[in-house]
């Protein structure tokens, strides 16, 4: 179901494989949407939003882009991916996006607008591009300074949990050295790809979860 996590910020919690999914609403100008889930996740998308602009994916695996071609063809929205990730999605590559982990096959969506470290979505909506490989190659975060509001992906998860790195593309030393960055940034909330949400004291969560794992 859909949930508000914080104004303008709607949770469409996770169910079975499906990532996480975020409708980030900035005053009625842009709509993100921040991944997709699998194509088995349309359906609950629908019932929940009725605009989206853009379409930003955190990463390139498949329970977080499965769904990109029915939610990019319904709402006729951009799709954004980091520039190490998105040759995977736009060509559907079976290793990077570990599809055959899910028994699918991910159909190429062409990525619209390739974005790298320091970008803004958009330019209007205030959600800063945090590079953050070790999941994958091409793993962002997306912060919002404001309301120091961090996207995570699957870098960072509530209940002390980090990404895998055993998949195509993983790299452990990327994900800690990740973690390091993103343990400077000024964070409250913590919106992570799977699981709960970390609503309170992200800088505090951040910096524990390194010290055990670092």
């Amino acid at each position: 179901m859909g949930m508000q996590i914080a104004e303008g910020i709607t949770l469409i919690e996770g169910v079975g494989a499906n990532s996480n999914c975020y409708l980030f609403e900035c005053a009625g100008r842009v709509n993100v949407l921040v991944d997709t889930g699998t194509e088995d996740n349309f359906l609950r998308i629908k019932e929940h939003v009725k605009r989206i602009d853009v379409i930003v994916n955190t990463h390139c695996h498949y329970d977080h882009v499965g769904g990109n071609l029915l939610v990019k063809k319904e709402f006729e929205a951009k799709l954004l991916a980091h520039e190490a990730d998105a040759p995977y999605i736009s060509s559907g590559d079976v290793e990077h996006t570990c599809s055959s982990m899910f028994g699918k096959v991910l159909s190429g969506v062409k990525v619209d607008i390739v974005l790298k470290e320091g970008d803004v979505v958009l330019g209007t909506t205030g959600l800063e591009v945090v590079y953050t490989p070790g999941h994958s190659r091409g793993g962002i975060c997306l912060y919002e300074r404001n309301r120091r509001i961090l996207f995570s992906g699957d870098t960072l998860f509530a209940h002390g949990g980090v990404g895998r790195t055993d998949l195509a593309g993983g790299d452990f030393g990327a994900l800690l050295a990740s973690i390091k960055k993103i343990s400077l940034l000024d964070v409250e909330m913590i919106l992570p790809g799977h699981g709960d949400c970390v609503l309170s004291h992200g800088s505090e969560y951040i910096r524990d979860v390194l010290n055990s794992i670092g």
